[in-house]
């Protein structure tokens, strides 16, 4: 046990230089320009005045997710935002690692560990000018944070998970709808936890509404956002069956997708179900991308690191061979952006 934490900081150094070594994106596109124009407004009410006057904008990221624009300000190019990604990145290995300890032991930890440090969703994420990693490495923290506090009830780990969770829905505004999902993760039920359940919401709400001055914008912001739901690049390029992210994650993880489909089908593990939870809430949405579902690969990993039967577990190596080798074949040499089924397929060359 003492020799598996050990072994934990080690494998978190290599899991972050791996992602400094593949932060050398050089294009940039989409989502990443708008993220850009927000990091070099002057203030987080011109980034709203900006978003409100130009109906271009509506069909991008808005201002709900304040905590995003906000930290985003401090970089302001697309290789200070990519860079932002990658210490996001890290901070959710080592959130993986803390999560898996909690709810398991450190060997297990260990495992969950070396399998999100080769995850090619993580690993792209990590070197693009995109919110998606910084949200991934909220959500873990308020994961992390609540499961502190269910072990002790101690007040510090409380604030911390507040703090987390307001973060995490300030960095996507989606997070609403996977938040009832990760309360699973509580544990011993109390009528009055509803109202603590409430606060990181409201305080939500309260923040943008201090930075905006008003109250209005917000639900002026929310109707525009919910009103380019039927774009046409998401009716294109995201819309399809429910198991179209299964196949999506099939095409760069097959190993950890297949393993984690038997994990919870026979463990059926409380991380296991959470992760299933996630992927199928979004997979009932009209669009349909893995990147919404970037909070759920390390969960995945966790579960099937606790699932693993000891004499596979060599089978870890194998795996980050295979990984590395499809994140070099999709998102390095063939240069895919957004993960779209699409794209991952032209990539691997499964159609023209």
């Amino acid at each position: 046990m003492r020799r598996d934490e050990t072994l934990a900081a080690p494998l978190i150094l290599i899991a972050a230089a791996i992602r400094v070594a593949v932060n050398n994106a050089t294009a940039f596109f989409g989502d990443e320009n708008i993220y850009l124009e927000y990091a070099k407004a002057a203030g987080f009410r011109s980034v709203i005045r900006m978003y409100l006057d130009h109906p271009f904008f509506w069909f991008f990221p808005s201002p709900l997710r304040w905590s995003y624009v906000g930290v985003s300000s401090l970089f302001s190019s697309f290789h200070g935002l990519a860079t932002l990604s990658t210490i996001c990145g890290i901070a959710a290995v080592a959130l993986t690692w803390l999560i898996a300890r909690e709810l398991f032991d450190a060997r297990i930890a260990l495992i969950a560990t070396a399998l999100v440090a080769t995850s090619p969703l993580q690993l792209t994420l990590g070197r693009r000018a995109l919110s998606d990693e910084f949200f991934c490495a909220a959500v873990l923290a308020s994961i992390a944070s609540l499961l502190l506090y269910m072990r002790g009830r101690r007040v510090g780990s409380l604030v911390a998970w507040i703090v987390a969770t307001t973060l995490a829905f300030g960095a996507k505004e989606q997070f609403l709808l996977i938040y009832p999902i990760v309360l699973f993760f509580w544990r011993d039920f109390r009528w009055k936890d509803v109202a603590i359940w409430a606060i990181p919401p409201a305080l939500y709400f309260v923040v943008f509404c201090v930075l905006a001055g008003d109250v209005t914008t917000f639900f002026k912001i929310a109707h525009l956002t919910t009103s380019t739901i039927g774009a046409p690049y998401a009716i294109e390029m995201q819309s399809g069956p429910p198991q179209r992210l299964l196949i999506d994650l099939m095409a760069f993880a097959p190993l950890v997708t297949i393993a984690f489909i038997a994990a919870a089908a026979s463990d059926r593990t409380r991380v296991a179900l959470i992760a299933v939870g996630i992927i199928i809430v979004h997979s009932l949405l009209a669009t349909k991308n893995v990147r919404y579902v970037v909070s759920a690969d390390p969960l995945m990993r966790i579960a099937v690191a606790a699932w693993l039967p000891v004499r596979m577990r060599t089978l870890v190596l194998i795996n980050a061979a295979l990984e590395l080798y499809l994140f070099y074949v999709i998102f390095i040499a063939a240069g895919v952006y957004d993960p779209v089924t699409a794209n991952l397929f032209r990539a691997l060359r499964m159609i023209p």
